[in-house]
């Protein structure tokens, strides 16, 4: 990697690190499943999550250009899907219910589990308006001309491994048993919370899209 392949890997994970720290649908599905299931829910849906990135690198440093040439309505598709997902989310969470008091979901139960809590970070993150609009103004204003193989292969390594790794260090904070215990009896509030905020991102999304 030569030193403008180095400079644009400092741009571009410097503002990916912003942009996977601010709250949005990933964080908020992250503590949910931390909250509600426990360690092991968290980091498997972070690490759905981290692999949903490889899907916005992809058509990022691929075939944007491409995409938006020949389906220019994909975009606007993405995000209404996206948006769609957020809102189903979002009233699932409006309706959430106190919790049990005991904090112990089962370790078993949660292991049984981990395809489809990987599955539920992958959708989260692939149908993400959020992620898709970030690497969207991402890849078309920072990545304005050629990159080289060698940066390639760096970003698509880095981006999804150090999305895992901040989802699983929010995974790991939120599901310490003392943490836990003392959030578990908010989480429903905190669901209903965030379920209002998912509810109102659609439908901005949609008005946007639309």
């Amino acid at each position: 990697m030569n030193l403008d392949g180095a400079a644009l890997f400092v741009a571009v994970a410097t503002a990916h690190a912003l942009g996977v720290m601010s709250p949005g649908p990933d964080f908020a599905m992250v503590t949910r499943q931390s909250l509600a299931l426990g360690r092991a829910a968290g980091v498997w849906t972070a690490a759905g999550i981290g692999s949903g990135i490889l899907f916005h690198v992809a058509y990022g440093l691929f075939g944007l250009r491409w995409l938006t040439q020949h389906f220019p309505w994909s975009l606007d598709a993405i995000a209404l899907a996206g948006a769609a997902f957020l809102l189903w989310m979002g009233v699932q969470a409006l309706r959430a219910q106190p919790l049990p008091a005991d904090g112990d979901m089962g370790g078993r139960a949660e292991r049984g589990n981990a395809w489809r809590n990987y599955l539920v970070g992958l959708a989260t993150n692939v149908l993400n308006p959020k992620a898709t609009l970030f690497f969207v103004a991402l890849f078309t204003t920072v990545v304005a001309g050629p990159v080289s193989t060698a940066t390639m292969l760096v970003l698509a390594l880095w981006l999804p491994l150090s999305t895992f790794a901040w989802f699983v260090t929010v995974a790991l904070l939120l599901s310490h048993p003392g943490l836990r215990r003392g959030l578990r009896r908010h989480a429903h509030r905190l669901d209903r919370a965030m379920g209002a905020v998912l509810v109102l991102l659609a439908l901005a999304v949609i008005a946007r899209t639309v």
